[in-house]
């Protein structure tokens, strides 16, 4: 699909504008009931922010804390570096079960693994319709929103699904996972945040899969890209509870706080991919709320087809750039800011997109 086709496709406004009316009140409320959080948030942008002026120490902390942990630690500098990690892992002909991440999309690692011949789930609903439908994720935190209740039943039949309404269709497709789990070799999750003084992986979901994703299996692979990396624990719950509330649920469903489980085999692959040296460092502490994608004017129309390969909306500009992609379709943005007033890092988005602007303009004038 392109940007046009998905103009012309009403599902994706009406999928977007369904989401921001439901969350919208949701995340006020929050604010206004626990304003400490705007205070977590100022403390975990600018923790962030420390790490990202000397990621080389922090790497090296991290990896220290987690080998002590019995933890096996690869590094990675380049997606293709991570698929390749990940895929000597895991082998082939295995049974994969996967939990939502965005990162693993940023470095195409289920493609990879299906290609080396693995049987490779997404554990969330939502990933779960995207993956049948060959599609990619519509926001950041709700990948299917694009999608009817009817569509959802064709594509849920594809795997033998059935159901007249959505809570049947929930309860068959928990039913079908659960075969998946008890059978699977590997695990494989995200990292919402990571705390480098104890080696714990913080996760938040709402759907229970993450934490059988990743006790389960006989082996857990943990995605960490550096810039989830926080000095404390306590700072990286705060990062989730900030990530929960500005996308509107708050508390979180669950919280799971990861660390290797007796008798597993857990790999820590620590993911570069353009962070550390970047130009765009504010982009570095986006909790990936998604709030900036609702709210986009631009976004509203497109969804994420506006943006770049991964990610899409205004953050999918800067998150591009920072793993090496320049998209032009930043021209496209209407810079209205809207962006920027409801991200509660309070990144200057329409800034990083100027910038961006001015690169691919100059880019252009070298070249004539």
């Amino acid at each position: 699909m392109n940007i046009y086709d998905a103009i012309n496709r009403p599902s994706i406004r009406e999928g977007i504008l369904r989401s921001l009316r439901n969350l919208s009140d949701a995340v006020r409320r929050n604010i206004e009931n626990h304003p400490y959080l705007l205070d977590f948030a100022d403390e975990v942008k600018k923790a962030r922010l420390d790490v990202a002026e000397n990621y080389d120490y922090w790497i090296d902390k991290a990896a220290r804390t987690l080998e002590e942990r019995g933890v096996q630690i690869h590094y990675a500098v380049t997606a293709a570096e991570a698929r390749r990690i990940a895929g000597e892992i895991v082998g082939g002909g295995k049974t994969v079960v996967k939990a939502k991440s965005m990162v693993s999309e940023e470095i195409h690692l289920r493609e990879h693994l299906e290609k080396l011949e693995n049987e490779v789930w997404e554990t969330d609903l939502g990933e779960l319709i995207v993956q049948l439908a060959g599609d990619k994720p519509m926001h950041m935190v709700i990948p299917a929103l694009h999608y009817s209740e009817e569509e959802v039943r064709r594509i849920l039949q594809k795997i033998g699904i059935k159901g007249e309404n959505a809570e049947e269709m929930a309860r068959e497709v928990r039913n079908f996972m659960r075969e998946k789990f008890l059978n699977a070799d590997t695990g494989i999750s995200g990292c919402n945040a990571f705390s480098a003084e104890t080696g714990r992986i913080f996760l938040i979901e709402n759907e229970g899969n993450i934490r059988l994703s990743t006790s389960l299996p006989e082996t857990y692979i943990a995605l960490i890209s550096i810039d989830k990396i926080l000095p404390s624990d306590e700072l990286a719950l705060k990062s989730v509870l900030v990530q929960s509330a500005f996308f509107g649920t708050f508390p979180p469903a669950y919280i799971n706080i990861n660390e290797k489980a007796a008798g597993q085999k857990m790999h820590a692959i620590l993911i570069d991919n353009g962070r550390k040296n970047t130009p765009y460092r504010e982009q570095l502490s986006c909790v990936k709320c998604g709030r900036c994608q609702l709210e986009c004017p631009v976004f509203q129309l497109a969804g994420n087809i506006w943006g770049g390969d991964v990610y899409g909306g205004p953050m999918g500009m800067g998150w591009s750039a920072v793993t090496g992609e320049v998209v032009e379709l930043c021209f496209l943005s209407t810079l209205c800011g809207k962006c920027m007033e409801v991200c509660p890092m309070n990144i200057d988005m329409p800034g990083i997109i100027r910038s961006l602007r001015k690169r691919i303009l100059e880019r252009d004038i070298r070249q004539q």
